[in-house]
């Protein structure tokens, strides 16, 4: 029973999300041979104020490309 966690910044769209999880399931059921059924796949937003790369919080990098 793979279940696959899946953590991003938050905004895409439901759509994406749709996307991604269809993509992700689909794969690990190809990978794994496994039921599709049995697939679990969570996604964690995250804020952008609560991520950060190479020392720079997101939210900071989103205001100085603006």
């Amino acid at each position: 029973m793979p279940r696959i966690i899946v953590q991003a910044i938050e905004g895409r769209s439901v759509e994406q999300k749709r996307h991604l999880v269809r993509a992700i399931t689909d794969g690990v059921v190809e990978a794994f041979s496994v039921a599709p059924e049995t697939v679990t796949v969570v996604i964690e937003e995250i804020r952008r104020e609560n991520m950060g790369k190479a020392g720079v919080l997101a939210a900071d990098k989103e205001t100085a490309s603006a």
